[in-house]
């Protein structure tokens, strides 16, 4: 295991890296208002470039969201090792790629390609936080002292991965549905929970 700051630069490295995304979001909105000769009122410009917008919008949440799940992890965290920074490293890749994966919908909206991309980056961000939280439940090493033995898997982070590979194949093979897959993270909560306790019933 490797030192106390050692652990405190690489989630500060992590920390400004999402924050550095999160900013780059609004320099598409940026631009859009800064077009000369627009002959456009405010009202105008922000309706033509909804699109726009709403890709903010919900990439912020999504970042955001992406984030706190992170930072509720490594609160657990007292010590690092080599596999810990690599995907901890892939997680930041996911964020750094997804302002880019933002203007790819706003740009072409329910392409095939751009629902991929989006979706996605979105599912691999979260597939490195899944495996980030199985590494902290199977290796005790990396728990912080006091913190208590997780009795199962963390459910909750493995059922948001495997809804968002299935958001991901629906989006992409239905463009009817496209983005709109993504409202089957709202069954997320349920999922889980019903998993959870089945998992508790068994006998340790």
């Amino acid at each position: 295991m490797r030192t106390d700051r050692g652990l405190d630069r690489l989630i500060t490295f992590v920390d400004a890296v999402v924050a550095i995304a999160i900013t780059l979001l609004v320099l598409p909105l940026v631009e859009v208002l800064g077009r000369p000769a627009r002959e456009m009122d405010l009202a105008a410009v922000l309706a033509e470039d909804a699109a726009q917008f709403g890709a903010f919008l919900l990439s912020f949440v999504v970042i955001a969201r992406l984030w706190l799940a992170h930072h509720r992890l490594v609160e657990h965290v007292g010590a690092y090792d080599s596999t810990f920074v690599v995907v901890n490293l892939g997680w930041v890749l996911t964020i750094v790629v997804l302002p880019f994966a933002t203007q790819v919908l706003a740009v072409y909206g329910t392409d095939r390609l751009a629902i991929a991309t989006y979706i996605g980056t979105m599912t691999a961000s979260s597939a490195c936080l899944s495996v980030l939280s199985v590494l902290v439940w199977r290796r005790q090493p990396l728990r912080r002292a006091g913190t208590a033995t997780q009795p199962n898997l963390p459910w909750a982070s493995l059922v948001t991965t495997g809804t968002l590979v299935v958001a991901l194949l629906v989006g992409v093979l239905i463009p009817a549905i496209n983005y709109f897959a993504l409202l089957l993270l709202f069954l997320t909560g349920p999922v889980e929970g019903r998993w959870h306790r089945r998992a508790t019933a068994i006998p340790h």
